[in-house]
């Protein structure tokens, strides 16, 4: 019997020494191994340094009124980060308190002359352009032109104070 429970003993030591090699855990940390944050990019839309447009010109049969407007994706050195979709309005209505002049026919041309949109009398002019992705500022330019053709029939019947046509844009930048 002493030699069993020797042989037992032996056996629970050498079995202990076994599993606590083999079956031991090893835990090694590494503080602060690497970092990272993030920041919003840049995103701009301004209007240019072109903006012609005037109140309250004064216009006749057979006339034409032109403004310029532009909108720059830069302030300074700080360049929109992100490609940009433009989506411009143009609103033909009548002035508070007038009516419209019903002849006046508005386009809109961008910057390569192209014609991106006309109404007639009163309406909206709805186009797109956009930005590309670049590290330098863009500015794009637009021609606004007023015209009322003076086709001599009913040209009398709009003239005076109250008829009258604003003419308002509005820009809206979206992240491509």
């Amino acid at each position: 019997m002493k030699k069993t429970l020797v042989l037992i003993a032996l056996v629970l030591v050498l079995s202990a020494s076994v599993i606590a090699g083999t079956l031991a855990m090893y835990t090694t940390r590494i503080d602060n191994l690497t970092e990272g944050s993030t920041v919003a990019k840049e995103f701009m839309l301004l209007k240019g340094g072109t903006d012609t447009f005037t109140k309250d010109v004064k216009i006749a049969p057979g006339e034409t009124v032109n403004w310029q407007f532009s909108v720059k994706n830069y302030n300074g050195a700080v360049v929109s980060e992100t490609a940009m979709n433009l989506n411009c309005s143009i609103n033909a209505a009548a002035a508070d308190g007038k009516n419209v002049i019903a002849p006046l026919v508005v386009t809109v041309k961008n910057s390569a002359g192209d014609t991106v949109g006309t109404v007639t009398s009163s309406g909206i002019i709805q186009f797109n352009d956009q930005f590309a992705i670049s590290a330098t500022g863009q500015e794009k330019t637009y021609t606004v032109s007023v015209n009322w053709p003076g086709n001599g029939t009913n040209d009398a019947n709009y003239a005076g104070a109250n008829y009258g046509t604003d003419v308002k844009v509005s820009v809206t930048g979206t992240q491509i």
